[in-house]
């Protein structure tokens, strides 16, 4: 058991009360869905662990045998739901508690998001909440039990950059609220953490700018911490235990009072003052892409989506909401520029050689030379590009 299990094991809000609960529990492989399976299993509580790899919950079940139950599910095919459902309750013999943690997140903007990927944030993050409420509730009326959902501060605070996962939240707290007065005397409620010490906080983000990152949360936040992943799961623990038991309907929020201060990042058209203080390596290379993009775009007869992005970013970018997504789409583009050091070396071969990199991996082809110019080296733009698909 490591340093943190033994911590949050010695937090006990109530030693028996979860002893033979019957509980399922969606994202049980992830950060928060795996802390709450490991203190509740702790607790005497049988638990059908739902996620996507069976690996991963094997490895937090193998040491309670006679209480964890392995489902694998894959949560945006709904198809799958029921037979997840069906597996837990047979095996379990009831329910008393749910908890839907499952949760996925990543950037965009309205016109950078393809049906598709914003489809695919949408089903796992609320779709399924709706599903697997739906199918349980016939047995947790009849143990009067609780349903908890993993919400998020941007559930009710919009995030420009994050288009799609703020509406998930959103809709999954009006969906929380609406659920607890259809499905009463079950209890239906939320918790809805800020930034928590997880890979999720790596998720959309350089290694070397989470430091950074940390430190601007820090400065912003009344307790001047990030929380810890055992705080998220005592918030839920309350909310599932008989402590709670006159509240339904309700969104806990647990941010250290970040929301009673202004926002965490600035808006994109005041980032100028941002980057001032906290500026990274990184915002000044795409600054200057935008720069070249911006007097160079004429030169392509059919922009693609990447290329009219690009040529907005320099006055519109948040550095935290977009450095990641510039890095990946430029760099997939523009076949696989890593942002690093290195990349400043290639906007000049970008500039020379008209709009293109080229690698070991991806030569110079001939056909871009021009008759007799092959001595100076020179390249001309394509008219033709590739979309990038990130669930291809």
């Amino acid at each position: 058991m490591s340093r943190f299990d033994s911590y949050l094991f010695r937090q006990v809000p109530d030693p028996h009360y979860f002893a033979m609960k019957r509980i399922i529990i969606t994202g049980a492989s992830g950060g928060i869905g795996r802390a709450c399976c490991t203190w509740l299993l702790n607790q005497g509580s049988r638990i059908a662990m739902i996620g996507r790899e069976i690996k991963d919950l094997e490895i937090i079940g193998r040491d309670f045998p006679a209480q964890a139950i392995c489902i694998q599910c894959d949560l945006t095919k709904e198809n799958e739901h029921k037979d997840a459902v069906i597996c837990a309750l047979e095996n379990l013999g009831g329910l008393d508690i749910l908890i839907n943690a499952a949760g996925v997140m990543y950037e965009n903007d309205l016109e950078s998001t393809s049906p598709r990927e914003h489809d695919y944030l949408m089903n796992i993050n609320l779709r399924a909440v709706f599903s697997l409420s739906k199918l349980c509730h016939s047995s947790l009326l009849r143990s009067q039990g609780t349903i908890i959902n993993l919400s998020s501060v941007w559930g009710h605070r919009p995030q420009q950059g994050m288009i799609s996962y703020c509406m998930s939240k959103a809709g999954l707290e009006m969906l929380t609220k609406s659920l607890a007065i259809e499905m009463a005397p079950i209890r239906v409620n939320a918790v809805a953490p800020g930034m928590v010490n997880t890979k999720f906080l790596n998720f959309n983000m350089r290694t070397e700018e989470v430091p950074q990152i940390k430190a601007t949360y820090r400065s912003k936040n009344p307790l001047h911490r990030i929380a810890r992943v055992d705080e998220i799961v005592r918030a839920i623990v309350f909310l599932a235990s008989k402590k709670s038991v006159k509240i339904t309907g309700e969104i806990l929020v647990v941010d250290g009072g970040n929301q009673l201060t202004s926002s965490l990042f600035t808006h994109w058209l005041g980032a100028e003052k941002m980057n001032a203080k906290f500026l990274p390596n990184g915002a000044n290379t795409i600054k200057q892409i935008s720069a070249w993009f911006e007097k160079n775009i004429e030169r392509f007869k059919k922009p693609t989506k990447n290329e009219i992005w690009v040529k907005g970013v320099a006055g519109k970018s948040n550095w935290f909401t977009n450095l990641a997504d510039a890095h990946y789409k430029i760099g997939d583009f523009y076949n696989k520029i890593d942002g690093e050091d290195h990349v400043l070396g290639a906007l000049v071969q970008l500039k020379d050689d008209g709009g293109q990199i080229f690698t070991a991996e991806h030569p110079k082809p001939a056909r871009y030379m021009e008759d007799g110019e092959n001595t100076k080296n020179t390249l001309r733009p394509t008219t033709t590009s590739r979309s990038v698909d990130f669930f291809k």
